[in-house]
Protein backbone atom coordinates (compact mmCIF):
# COMPACT_ATOMS: atom_id res chain seq x y z
CA UNK A 1 0.00 0.00 0.00
CA UNK A 2 2.94 2.10 1.12
CA UNK A 3 4.47 1.98 -2.35
CA UNK A 4 1.54 2.71 -4.88
CA UNK A 5 1.24 6.00 -2.82
CA UNK A 6 4.81 7.10 -3.08
CA UNK A 7 3.88 8.22 -6.97
CA UNK A 8 0.65 10.32 -5.88
CA UNK A 9 3.04 11.91 -2.59
CA UNK A 10 5.19 13.10 -5.88
CA UNK A 11 2.91 14.41 -8.12
CA UNK A 12 1.68 16.61 -5.65
CA UNK A 13 4.71 17.97 -4.37
CA UNK A 14 5.83 19.05 -7.94
CA UNK A 15 2.44 20.25 -8.54
CA UNK A 16 3.38 22.57 -5.26
CA UNK A 17 6.43 23.97 -6.29
CA UNK A 18 5.52 24.48 -10.14
CA UNK A 19 2.38 26.70 -8.95
CA UNK A 20 4.94 28.14 -6.40
CA UNK A 21 7.49 29.08 -8.81
CA UNK A 22 4.36 30.42 -11.07
CA UNK A 23 3.11 32.71 -8.16
CA UNK A 24 6.56 34.30 -8.24
CA UNK A 25 6.97 34.91 -11.64
CA UNK A 26 3.89 36.46 -11.56
CA UNK A 27 4.36 38.56 -8.40
CA UNK A 28 7.78 40.04 -10.24
CA UNK A 29 5.80 40.61 -13.66
CA UNK A 30 3.24 42.64 -12.20
CA UNK A 31 5.33 44.58 -9.70
CA UNK A 32 6.00 47.91 -10.65
CA UNK A 33 9.20 48.68 -11.33
CA UNK A 34 11.20 51.43 -9.78
CA UNK A 35 13.11 53.88 -12.47
CA UNK A 36 16.61 54.57 -10.79
CA UNK A 37 16.86 58.35 -11.96
CA UNK A 38 20.07 60.58 -12.37
CA UNK A 39 19.35 64.52 -12.21
CA UNK A 40 20.60 67.67 -13.55
CA UNK A 41 19.89 71.19 -12.82
CA UNK A 42 19.93 73.86 -15.63
CA UNK A 43 22.70 76.42 -15.40
CA UNK A 44 23.65 79.22 -16.96
CA UNK A 45 26.85 79.41 -18.78
CA UNK A 46 28.25 80.21 -22.28
CA UNK A 47 28.50 78.17 -25.40
CA UNK A 48 31.06 78.69 -28.27
CA UNK A 49 31.33 76.33 -31.65
CA UNK A 50 33.88 76.45 -33.84
CA UNK A 51 34.53 75.70 -37.22
CA UNK A 52 37.72 73.65 -37.91
CA UNK A 53 40.47 73.24 -40.33
CA UNK A 54 43.96 71.75 -40.95
CA UNK A 55 46.43 72.53 -43.50
CA UNK A 56 50.78 72.93 -43.23
CA UNK A 57 52.69 76.62 -42.87
CA UNK A 58 53.84 77.65 -46.23
CA UNK A 59 56.12 80.18 -47.07
CA UNK A 60 54.31 83.30 -49.22
CA UNK A 61 57.36 83.84 -51.28
CA UNK A 62 59.61 81.73 -53.11
CA UNK A 63 61.92 81.74 -55.73
CA UNK A 64 63.74 79.60 -57.91
CA UNK A 65 65.94 80.72 -60.12
CA UNK A 66 66.71 79.31 -63.46
CA UNK A 67 69.35 79.37 -65.91
CA UNK A 68 68.10 81.44 -68.63
CA UNK A 69 70.38 79.92 -71.36
CA UNK A 70 73.47 77.47 -71.62
CA UNK A 71 76.51 78.80 -70.07
CA UNK A 72 79.03 78.44 -67.39
CA UNK A 73 78.72 79.86 -63.89
CA UNK A 74 81.40 81.78 -63.60
CA UNK A 75 80.82 83.11 -60.14
CA UNK A 76 78.63 82.20 -57.31
CA UNK A 77 78.09 86.01 -55.20
CA UNK A 78 75.76 84.40 -52.27
CA UNK A 79 76.05 81.17 -50.10
CA UNK A 80 73.61 78.53 -48.34
CA UNK A 81 71.57 80.55 -45.45
CA UNK A 82 72.11 83.92 -46.38
CA UNK A 83 69.52 86.61 -46.55
CA UNK A 84 69.17 88.46 -49.39
CA UNK A 85 67.71 91.27 -50.48
CA UNK A 86 65.32 92.13 -54.13
CA UNK A 87 67.83 93.22 -56.71
CA UNK A 88 71.31 91.64 -54.99
CA UNK A 89 73.62 89.48 -57.23
CA UNK A 90 73.23 86.11 -57.36
CA UNK A 91 75.03 84.54 -59.95
CA UNK A 92 77.66 85.49 -62.88
CA UNK A 93 77.18 83.46 -66.53
CA UNK A 94 79.87 83.35 -69.01
CA UNK A 95 77.10 84.79 -71.01
CA UNK A 96 74.49 87.12 -70.59
CA UNK A 97 74.14 89.51 -67.12
CA UNK A 98 74.37 88.54 -63.83
CA UNK A 99 71.04 87.19 -62.26
CA UNK A 100 69.44 88.87 -59.49
CA UNK A 101 67.32 88.16 -56.73
CA UNK A 102 63.74 89.17 -57.25
CA UNK A 103 62.52 88.94 -53.55
CA UNK A 104 63.77 89.04 -49.70
CA UNK A 105 64.60 85.84 -48.09
CA UNK A 106 66.88 83.03 -47.72
CA UNK A 107 68.40 81.19 -49.89
CA UNK A 108 67.76 77.93 -48.66
CA UNK A 109 69.88 76.05 -51.34
CA UNK A 110 72.19 75.94 -53.86
CA UNK A 111 72.08 73.49 -56.49
CA UNK A 112 75.16 74.04 -58.47
CA UNK A 113 78.90 75.26 -58.20
CA UNK A 114 81.31 77.52 -59.54
CA UNK A 115 82.90 76.50 -63.16
CA UNK A 116 79.66 74.33 -63.89
CA UNK A 117 78.15 74.28 -67.21
CA UNK A 118 74.76 74.13 -67.61
CA UNK A 119 71.80 74.15 -69.60
CA UNK A 120 69.13 76.77 -70.76
CA UNK A 121 66.55 76.00 -67.99
CA UNK A 122 68.62 74.47 -64.97
CA UNK A 123 67.70 74.95 -61.55
CA UNK A 124 70.53 77.16 -60.12
CA UNK A 125 69.56 78.19 -56.28
CA UNK A 126 65.92 78.66 -54.21
CA UNK A 127 65.03 81.75 -52.20
CA UNK A 128 62.51 81.36 -49.37
CA UNK A 129 60.96 83.90 -47.71
CA UNK A 130 60.35 82.58 -44.14
CA UNK A 131 59.91 85.93 -42.57
CA UNK A 132 56.23 86.04 -43.83
CA UNK A 133 54.20 82.64 -43.40
CA UNK A 134 50.90 81.41 -44.19
CA UNK A 135 48.46 77.88 -44.17
CA UNK A 136 46.25 76.77 -47.21
CA UNK A 137 43.38 75.30 -45.74
CA UNK A 138 40.57 73.52 -47.80
CA UNK A 139 37.17 74.94 -47.12
CA UNK A 140 33.60 72.85 -48.02
CA UNK A 141 31.10 74.84 -49.66
CA UNK A 142 28.97 74.41 -47.17
CA UNK A 143 31.30 76.48 -44.68
CA UNK A 144 32.20 79.22 -47.37
CA UNK A 145 29.92 81.58 -45.90
CA UNK A 146 31.79 81.26 -42.58
CA UNK A 147 35.09 82.61 -44.32
CA UNK A 148 36.03 85.96 -45.26
CA UNK A 149 38.75 87.97 -45.99
CA UNK A 150 40.11 90.15 -42.77
CA UNK A 151 38.66 87.88 -40.37
CA UNK A 152 41.03 87.02 -37.42
CA UNK A 153 41.41 83.27 -36.64
CA UNK A 154 43.37 81.29 -34.56
CA UNK A 155 45.95 78.92 -35.45
CA UNK A 156 47.00 75.89 -33.30
CA UNK A 157 50.92 74.78 -34.22
CA UNK A 158 50.44 70.95 -33.43
CA UNK A 159 54.16 69.98 -32.81
CA UNK A 160 54.41 73.32 -30.76
CA UNK A 161 51.45 73.20 -28.44
CA UNK A 162 50.76 76.89 -28.71
CA UNK A 163 48.32 79.10 -30.74
CA UNK A 164 49.03 82.18 -32.63
CA UNK A 165 46.75 84.71 -34.63
CA UNK A 166 46.00 84.57 -38.83
CA UNK A 167 44.22 86.11 -40.31
CA UNK A 168 42.17 84.93 -43.81
CA UNK A 169 43.75 87.15 -46.82
CA UNK A 170 41.87 85.52 -49.68
CA UNK A 171 39.38 82.57 -50.62
CA UNK A 172 39.57 81.19 -54.22
CA UNK A 173 37.15 81.91 -56.17
CA UNK A 174 36.79 78.70 -57.92
CA UNK A 175 36.19 75.46 -56.34
CA UNK A 176 37.81 71.88 -56.89
CA UNK A 177 35.23 68.97 -56.72
CA UNK A 178 37.27 65.72 -55.44
CA UNK A 179 34.95 62.43 -55.21
CA UNK A 180 31.98 64.62 -55.48
CA UNK A 181 32.72 67.26 -53.01
CA UNK A 182 33.12 71.15 -53.78
CA UNK A 183 35.45 72.86 -51.76
CA UNK A 184 37.70 76.34 -52.27
CA UNK A 185 41.48 77.29 -50.78
CA UNK A 186 41.61 79.77 -48.02
CA UNK A 187 45.05 81.41 -47.42
CA UNK A 188 45.75 82.55 -43.76
CA UNK A 189 48.36 85.03 -42.99
CA UNK A 190 50.26 84.23 -39.38
CA UNK A 191 51.76 86.65 -37.10
CA UNK A 192 55.49 86.61 -37.22
CA UNK A 193 56.89 84.25 -34.33
CA UNK A 194 60.59 82.56 -34.72
CA UNK A 195 59.62 79.31 -33.50
CA UNK A 196 57.34 78.71 -36.69
CA UNK A 197 59.01 76.29 -39.41
CA UNK A 198 57.63 75.64 -43.11
CA UNK A 199 56.09 72.26 -42.54
CA UNK A 200 54.47 72.25 -39.72
CA UNK A 201 51.20 71.08 -39.40
CA UNK A 202 48.43 73.17 -38.09
CA UNK A 203 44.64 73.34 -36.90
CA UNK A 204 42.99 76.69 -37.82
CA UNK A 205 39.78 77.50 -36.06
CA UNK A 206 37.17 80.66 -35.89
CA UNK A 207 33.88 81.17 -34.37
CA UNK A 208 30.58 79.84 -35.58
CA UNK A 209 27.87 80.67 -33.06
CA UNK A 210 27.57 81.82 -29.89
CA UNK A 211 25.49 82.02 -26.76
CA UNK A 212 26.17 84.00 -23.87
CA UNK A 213 24.43 83.49 -20.64
CA UNK A 214 21.90 80.60 -21.68
CA UNK A 215 20.17 78.56 -19.79
CA UNK A 216 21.84 75.00 -20.31
CA UNK A 217 21.23 71.09 -19.92
CA UNK A 218 23.91 68.61 -20.45
CA UNK A 219 23.04 66.71 -23.82
CA UNK A 220 22.09 63.18 -21.57
CA UNK A 221 19.57 65.17 -20.03
CA UNK A 222 17.35 65.79 -23.38
CA UNK A 223 15.64 62.80 -24.74
CA UNK A 224 13.62 62.90 -28.17
CA UNK A 225 10.38 61.96 -29.30
CA UNK A 226 9.63 59.75 -32.21
CA UNK A 227 9.77 63.01 -34.81
CA UNK A 228 12.92 64.29 -32.73
CA UNK A 229 10.88 67.00 -30.74
CA UNK A 230 13.23 67.48 -27.91
CA UNK A 231 11.87 67.31 -24.31
CA UNK A 232 13.27 66.50 -20.19
CA UNK A 233 11.39 65.15 -17.35
CA UNK A 234 11.41 68.06 -14.92
CA UNK A 235 11.29 66.78 -11.32
CA UNK A 236 7.78 67.61 -9.73
CA UNK A 237 6.85 68.98 -6.36
CA UNK A 238 6.59 65.56 -5.31
CA UNK A 239 10.20 64.50 -7.09
CA UNK A 240 7.89 62.75 -10.33
CA UNK A 241 9.22 63.42 -13.22
CA UNK A 242 6.77 65.49 -15.44
CA UNK A 243 7.28 65.64 -19.41
CA UNK A 244 8.33 69.12 -20.55
CA UNK A 245 8.72 70.00 -24.14
CA UNK A 246 11.75 72.12 -24.86
CA UNK A 247 13.38 74.23 -27.45
CA UNK A 248 16.86 73.85 -28.16
CA UNK A 249 19.84 75.92 -30.01
CA UNK A 250 23.42 75.61 -29.89
CA UNK A 251 25.31 72.85 -28.56
CA UNK A 252 28.55 72.13 -28.55
CA UNK A 253 28.56 68.17 -28.12
CA UNK A 254 28.44 68.22 -24.18
CA UNK A 255 26.24 70.62 -23.49
CA UNK A 256 22.55 72.60 -24.96
CA UNK A 257 21.47 75.63 -25.00
CA UNK A 258 17.62 75.89 -23.97
CA UNK A 259 15.51 78.28 -25.50
CA UNK A 260 12.11 78.11 -23.88
CA UNK A 261 10.76 75.05 -21.83
CA UNK A 262 12.34 75.63 -18.41
CA UNK A 263 14.07 77.94 -16.08
CA UNK A 264 17.53 78.44 -14.12
CA UNK A 265 17.83 75.70 -11.36
CA UNK A 266 14.84 73.63 -12.68
CA UNK A 267 15.98 70.02 -11.72
CA UNK A 268 15.82 67.30 -14.79
CA UNK A 269 15.42 63.88 -14.11
CA UNK A 270 17.06 61.51 -16.53
CA UNK A 271 18.31 57.86 -16.94
CA UNK A 272 20.70 56.37 -19.09
CA UNK A 273 17.85 54.26 -21.12
CA UNK A 274 14.27 54.98 -21.24
CA UNK A 275 11.89 52.62 -22.02
CA UNK A 276 8.92 53.16 -23.78
CA UNK A 277 7.05 50.63 -21.66
CA UNK A 278 7.99 51.96 -18.34
CA UNK A 279 7.32 55.67 -19.27
CA UNK A 280 4.31 55.07 -21.12
CA UNK A 281 5.03 57.36 -24.06
CA UNK A 282 7.81 56.93 -26.60
CA UNK A 283 11.32 58.47 -27.24
CA UNK A 284 14.76 57.39 -25.20
CA UNK A 285 18.02 59.41 -24.64
CA UNK A 286 19.15 60.48 -28.16
CA UNK A 287 21.91 61.94 -29.85
CA UNK A 288 21.58 65.88 -31.06
CA UNK A 289 25.13 65.10 -33.01
CA UNK A 290 28.69 63.83 -32.94
CA UNK A 291 30.29 65.81 -30.70
CA UNK A 292 31.40 68.81 -33.58
CA UNK A 293 30.58 71.89 -33.81
CA UNK A 294 27.08 71.17 -34.85
CA UNK A 295 23.90 72.95 -33.81
CA UNK A 296 20.61 74.39 -34.21
CA UNK A 297 17.32 74.88 -33.08
CA UNK A 298 14.40 72.56 -32.30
Amino acid sequence: MNKKRKPKYRKWIIIIIVVGLVGIAANNFLTPKVIAYESAVAEVKDITTYYSFSGNIESKNREIIIAERTSQIDKLYVSEGEIVEVGKDLVNPSSGDNLEAGIKGEISKIYINENDQVSAGTKLMEIVDYENLEVSVKVDEYELAAIEAGKEVTVKVNSLDQEIKGTIESVSKEGQVTNGVTYFIAIVTLEKDDRLKVGMSTEITLTKNQAIGAVTLPMTAIQFEEDNTPFVFLKGLEGEPIKTIIKTGVNDGTTVEILSGISIDDQILYTAKVSKNSLGFGGGNSPMGNGSSTDGEN
